[in-house]
């Protein structure tokens, strides 16, 4: 049995609070807020505490619901591009539609094997490889992807999880052309399909839906509007019996695999055409292309209405061959995604090629797949065409660049002596100062996974310490957030050679590198805290919701300045570890922030790097530019 997360003590969260906002509030906000820790600490603060340990002693994780509820659930923002990642996986080679619908039938018959290893207890215990090695992780987030979904409500969200023991009825939802089908994966007769019969029912699909018309009640779309706004639609389209069953054949689903039509290559010519690396892939697509295929599917005239958001997996193929996921992130984190589908792809991949000869497609004796009828009121109808709208807005403010960083990779790190994940943490606090001349509230996921039903917690990697030495490595450079040097919205060397900056040698090698060292062990005592169950974020939430439960209003501490300025994450980052070719991205949290998810191999390092359009504060070029200054100078500093 693991241990249960802890609660850490008032005074511990208290201190660690004020180190954290240091460097992000000015001294002004830092003193008010000092000031009202100590009336919280003298007044409210321990009966808090007090609720907390109650908690704790009687539940198996007394913070799950809380933060499940303010990060996913309470949250009304679209899924897409505000919640969902998109996971782009290394493309696959498609001469035929067969090869389409064989790769599906793979994708299918493997993850009903790794269902049948879940019910039978098969799991792997996976043990923690660091601080405290071999202590055991929890492992209930790989039980909760398949054959899930979210549900919207008002004012609440809620899961649907599906009951412990085999499903005898399971079947995945494919979506083609904007029209779904359902596909039993099991046979009434003698149980799950094989290969060949998943690959005739798939090709079935293939073959009649880009003969029908486009559907006149596309109700995928519905599922990109915010949270809201769905739910009322939800409640009106389960007033018709039929749409009530197609409902729960979508939420009960194993999985739903999308056939998409590829976005054509000049998609978001308004951000990148093209990658600085050369990336070119699929059709000749670049990888940032591939990667919005993923988060929303291009659009209202593309993809789009092709997804149930809500659903935990989507999978994503092209007939050109790309391919990938959208998942709904509150069941799980990336990491149990990746892992199940890297071992998917590598289980396809070792599998002995079957020759066109070999493959005898068995269809006579099932019936084809059905596909789901809407009844579309007129309320719907008019509700679908103000959907297109808004979520067209919506994905063409977005500003979403793959970029891959070539010079070095972990290697090179390693031979630094410094953890991968805390120099690249590093680099992009450098990469944010040189632009904007301060730090921001920045969130890094950290797993606390060693507990019981542990999640994530979050490192704050802004902190004074990775202040002090972003200063010195940018002395004599001002701020450079508008580049009138540019001359192009494309990042190049080229542009990055147009940006001129004048600097002094203010301070010695050796003291930037002690700055570097005090910054980088700052940054591992926080991961550090948080890995063992002693980050702040947790506790204050926990505290915030017990304030509201047991006083019916929120103190000081939680209404004060700086508690927003902390909760506004204008730099939202994780590491997202793949052993493939894949990498994973996501939108900002906040209109005018950052999101930085990140990939090191041994001899690159991925970014997937977004912003808005819509903010004058911000731009995907421009960091990905500044990131590649802070990278190299990191490089020279450290060779």
């Amino acid at each position: 049995m693991l241990p249960k997360v802890p609660v850490p003590t008032l005074e511990q969260t208290m201190a660690e609070y004020l180190r954290v906002l240091q460097p992000i509030v000015t001294p002004q906000q830092h003193d008010r807020t000092k000031a009202i820790i100590k009336q919280f600490s003298a007044t409210i603060g321990p009966s808090l505490q007090e609720y907390l340990q109650q908690r704790c002693d009687a539940e198996d994780n007394w913070a799950y619901h809380y933060w499940l509820n303010d990060m996913y659930l309470d949250n009304p923002l679209a899924l897409p591009i505000n919640s969902n990642p998109g996971m782009v996986m290394p493309p696959r080679r498609f001469t035929t539609v067969n090869d389409l619908a064989r790769f599906a039938a793979q994708l299918i018959d493997q993850l009903m094997d790794h269902k049948e290893m879940l019910e039978g207890g098969g799991l792997k215990q996976e043990r923690a490889t660091s601080r405290e090695k071999g202590q055991p992780l929890c492992m209930a987030q790989y039980y909760r992807l398949l054959g899930s979904c979210r549900r919207p409500g008002n004012p609440r969200d809620s899961q649907y999880l599906p009951p412990g023991g085999e499903q005898s009825d399971a079947h995945v939802v494919i979506c083609c052309r904007k029209h779904m089908y359902c596909l039993p994966v099991k046979a009434g007769d003698r149980g799950r399909l094989n290969d060949n019969e998943l690959t005739a029912q798939l090709l079935h699909i293939l073959n009649e839906a880009p003969c029908l018309p486009e559907p006149a009640g596309p109700v995928g779309i519905l599922t990109a509007d915010s949270r809201p706004k769905w739910a009322a639609d939800r409640e009106m389209l389960l007033l018709e019996e039929g749409n009530a069953r197609n409902i729960e054949l979508i939420e009960t689903a194993l999985v739903l695999i999308c056939i998409d039509e590829p976005l054509p290559l000049t998609y978001n010519a308004r951000g990148f055409n093209g990658s600085p690396a050369g990336a070119h892939y699929a059709g000749g697509r670049d990888e940032s292309n591939m990667a919005q295929e993923m988060i929303h599917g291009g659009g209202s005239a593309y993809n789009t209405a092709n997804r149930w958001f809500d659903k935990t997996m989507q999978l994503i193929i092209c007939n050109d061959g790309t391919w990938g996921l959208c998942y709904e992130h509150s069941p799980s984190e990336g990491i149990a995604v990746v892992q199940l589908l890297e071992g998917i792809l590598k289980k396809i991949d070792e599998a002995p090629a079957k020759e066109a000869g070999q493959l005898q497609l068995q269809q006579s004796h099932l019936p084809p797949p059905e596909r789901l009828e809407w009844i579309v009121r007129a309320e719907i109808q008019q509700r679908l065409q103000e959907v297109a709208r808004t979520v067209d807005r919506r994905i063409e403010d977005l500003d979403f660049y793959v970029y891959r960083y070539k010079p070095y990779g972990k290697s090179f790190i390693k031979a630094c002596q410094v953890s991968p994940d805390v120099f690249i943490q590093l680099a992009l606090q450098l990469a944010y100062y040189k632009l904007y001349g301060h730090l921001v509230s920045t969130y890094e996921s950290a797993s606390t996974r060693r507990f019981r039903l542990g999640r994530v917690d979050c490192i704050r990697s802004a902190s004074q310490e990775a202040l002090e030495w972003s200063k010195a490595m940018c002395q004599g450079e001002g701020p450079n957030v508008t580049l009138e040097s540019d001359k192009e919205d494309d990042y190049s060397a080229e542009a990055a050679a147009d940006v001129k900056k004048v600097t002094f040698s203010i301070y010695s090698r050796d003291h930037l590198r002690e700055l570097f060292r005090c910054a980088a062990a700052r940054q591992t005592e926080v991961m550090v805290q948080n890995i063992l169950g002693y980050g702040i974020d947790i506790h204050l939430l926990g505290l915030r919701e017990a304030c509201r439960e047991r006083e019916g209003t929120l103190n000081e501490l939680f209404t004060d300045e700086c508690y927003k300025i902390a909760n506004c994450f204008l730099l939202s980052t994780s590491q997202v570890a793949c052993s493939t070719n894949s990498f994973m991205g996501y939108g900002p949290v906040t209109p005018h922030g950052y999101g930085a998810s990140y990939n090191p191999h041994p001899n690159e390092i991925i970014f997937c790097l977004s912003a808005f359009f819509t903010s004058d504060k911000t731009s995907a070029s421009r960091f990905a530019r500044s990131l590649q200054d802070s990278l190299d100078a990191m490089r020279d500093l450290l060779s």
